[in-house]
């Protein structure tokens, strides 16, 4: 019997050799390489990222069984072992970038967001967030957001890493930004530069958001992110929804940045 990934993201990690369970959940389940980037499977009901694959929901439960004591678990040219167990990579392969423009306006997002109570993981829930639009305890976040549309790059040492999670609240914030910086023409060429190169993510947070974070800087985002960033007016709410559900806190967390990003760069562009 051939156990196959029902689609995989082009742009995850590809290069043959062993890999390290790094922690897994209901909906994915985490591998670094031998040169520390991410791979994840994920249970295709829930979306798919751009280090990942995605697997039958009786797949997954399957690995999600064997994987934390396997004693041998390797990425290979056409797929993955896991001690005996080979799952072939397939044929669906997806480039997850974003590429088209976003129609999300600050004032639908808004609105959204102040009809959500899911909390986010530092700050509270959405609904107060957006009900109170009070930005003082971003000011952290935000001083950096403006030092790069000011065309001087940001630091965010000390600031990504925090909150909880092997994705903190920060690392999920940043890649709603980045996902927004990517779908804004005016703004794709420098986007890149919103999450400077020299800085070393592995310092500074978990493994598993490094890579995720590097990913975004590359412009390439999960399916569920890259489905809302281009989704209609008429389908927001839908898509936005799904998002939310991401994890404990990381669906709110991203939406929580592409709100505060959103809301710098309207303020920018009404005061030109």
């Amino acid at each position: 019997m051939v156990h196959e990934a029902l689609a995989y993201s082009l742009s995850a990690p590809s290069r043959p050799g062993s890999l390290r369970f790094a922690g897994g959940g209901s909906k994915a389940i985490n591998f670094l390489t031998e040169d520390h980037k991410v791979l994840t499977l994920h249970r295709s009901d829930a979306g798919m990222s751009p280090s990942g694959w995605a697997v039958s929901p009786q797949m997954f439960s399957h690995l999600s069984q064997l994987v934390p004591d396997a004693r041998t678990i390797r990425l290979v040219s056409n797929g993955m072992i896991v001690n005996h167990f080979h799952l072939r990579k397939g044929e669906n392969g997806v480039w997850l970038k974003a590429r088209d423009v976003s129609s999300i306006s600050l004032e639908q997002l808004t609105d959204y967001l102040s009809k959500q109570t899911k909390e986010t993981g530092l700050y509270g829930s959405l609904s107060t967030i957006a009900k109170a639009g009070d930005k003082k305890p971003f000011e952290s976040i935000l001083s950096q957001v403006y030092r790069w549309f000011d065309g001087q790059p940001p630091c965010w040492e000390g600031v990504i890493g925090a909150g909880p999670g092997l994705t903190p609240s920060h690392d999920d914030m940043l890649v709603g930004m980045l996902a927004c910086a990517y779908s804004s023409p005016n703004l794709r060429e420098k986007a890149h530069s919103l999450l400077p190169s020299t800085l070393d993510l592995d310092y500074w947070t978990t493994s598993v958001s490094a890579g995720y974070l590097e990913q975004a800087r590359n412009g390439y985002f999960s399916i569920s992110l890259l489905d809302l960033i281009h989704s209609s007016p008429e389908d927001f709410n839908f898509y936005a929804s799904r998002l939310l559900c991401h994890g404990h806190y990381s669906g709110a967390d991203t939406l929580l940045g592409m709100w505060l990003f959103l809301n710098v760069k309207n303020k920018i562009i009404n005061t030109i």
